[in-house]
């Protein structure tokens, strides 16, 4: 019972005992007792009736998406002072730009030469294959496994003659850590998870670059192949589609989830 109906109650128990009181012993004080009480009723009510209602309605639960696409949508920070071009899709973007992140932490994973090689710039790929060998002939693995988004931001974005070039903030939630390859698949290290924001230059390239030597074997390299015959190594970039120039990561922390879930 809330106070106010409690008070109402109140003043009619009141109202009723003067009553009563006034039909035993009809006196003056009796009449006095119970035309107070009723002034007193009326004067409450007519209070009550000004005083607006504190009571909130209930908000109804927010919808959240499960789907990787539609948490990209909701995440994306707008830039208004970038100078798209008429049919850019900045969201879009945004999407294709955690979704390529995401892709190659899965790739470098799982030690995936050839799809690194669609996603990754020239001097990209040969950091990313270097370390990929290194652990391979260590026998360990880099885990990256359970990459949520937390907030994508749009820096720069420049358009060239034969490619654009863009700039892109992007913090993610992710487990990270090395284990050896004969080691299980861990969900979490030890219950910790890091929070973490890299800086994504990204260029699309629209005429192919052709190498005539490789940069890593120097083997004389005739047409247009797109790896080289002797090593292996990326000749050519990408065209018509976004790949990873240079990846640095400013911030990270790291915190406990079960700390994070309570």
């Amino acid at each position: 019972m809330s106070k106010k109906r409690a008070q109402v109650l109140i003043e009619f128990l009141i109202s009723v005992l003067s009553f009563i009181y006034l039909c035993v012993d009809f006196s003056l004080l009796a009449l006095f007792i119970f035309l107070l009480s009723i002034a007193q009723l009326i004067l409450f009510r007519i209070s009550m009736e000004k005083t607006p209602s504190l009571e909130f309605e209930e908000e109804e639960p927010k919808i959240i998406e499960e789907e990787i696409e539609e948490e990209a949508e909701e995440e994306i920070t707008e830039e208004n002072n970038l100078n798209f071009p008429e049919d850019f899709d900045e969201k879009a973007f945004a999407k294709a730009m955690f979704l390529l992140y995401r892709e190659i932490q899965v790739d470098f994973m799982n030690f995936r030469y050839e799809k690194l090689m669609t996603k990754l710039g020239l001097e990209m790929y040969e950091q990313f294959s270097k370390q990929l060998r290194h652990l391979e002939e260590s026998g360990r693995q880099a885990v990256r496994n359970n990459i949520e988004l937390q907030k994508i931001q749009i820096m720069s974005f420049t358009q060239e003659e034969n490619s654009d070039l863009a700039v892109v903030h992007l913090s993610v939630l992710e487990d990270k850590y090395m284990k050896k390859e004969e080691e299980p698949m861990r969900l979490t290290s030890v219950g910790v998870r890091y929070e973490s924001c890299y800086a994504l230059t990204v260029v699309k390239n629209y005429k192919k670059r052709i190498i005539k030597k490789c940069s890593n074997c120097g083997e004389k390299v005739q047409g247009n192949p797109f790896i080289c015959p002797n090593c292996e190594n990326m000749l050519q970039e990408s065209v018509d589609d976004w790949i990873l120039k240079d990846l640095k990561l400013v911030a990270s922390k790291s915190y406990s989830q079960t700390k994070k879930e309570s």
